[in-house]
């Protein structure tokens, strides 16, 4: 992706992804990471999820515990930290409900109040961005032939 905004980029590669690893801490200050469904990423840059209530995400994250996103896409890898809560939200449940939130969660409905949602505020990022597999290969080479070191994508830091 070309684009001057790397916000714009992060979110949108993140948004495209679909899935990423939501990683959180435990009471004893383990670090635990599982894969997570992307519901929506909005304009404010909020990552809502669902879950079910009676998940460890749901226990590690009730009181706007910190959090790390990251996703991992074909020559894309960004890594968002921020605060997580959870919300009872119908209206939005049934805006994300699909015939795959269906599959997972069963025979619940949007209205089953076991059913919530993960509210990720981000505050910060970082990411790396490749042109692909050929182009970061002749990236390598050319650092490997010269005393100029490769740069094979871009990376940016941006406050969220």
């Amino acid at each position: 992706m070309n684009t001057d905004d790397p916000v714009k980029t992060l979110l949108k590669k993140t948004q495209d992804a679909g899935v990423c690893m939501l990683t959180t801490m435990e009471a004893d200050g383990k670090l635990v990471s599982r894969p997570m469904a992307i519901q929506e990423i909005e304009e404010n840059h909020t990552i809502w999820f669902m879950t079910r209530i009676d998940k460890p995400a749901v226990r590690e994250t009730s009181g706007g515990q910190q959090v790390n996103v990251t996703v991992a896409e074909k020559g894309f890898w960004a890594s968002i930290a921020g605060a997580a809560t959870i919300v009872q939200d119908v209206e939005r449940k049934k805006a994300f409900w699909s015939k795959a939130t269906e599959a997972f969660f069963g025979d619940s409905t949007p209205e089953d109040p076991d059913v919530v949602l993960l509210r990720v505020t981000p505050d910060t990022a970082q990411y790396w961005d490749s042109p692909g597999l050929p182009a970061t290969a002749i990236e390598i080479l050319k650092g490997l032939a010269s005393d100029k070191p490769a740069h094979p994508g871009e990376t940016h830091e941006v406050d969220l």
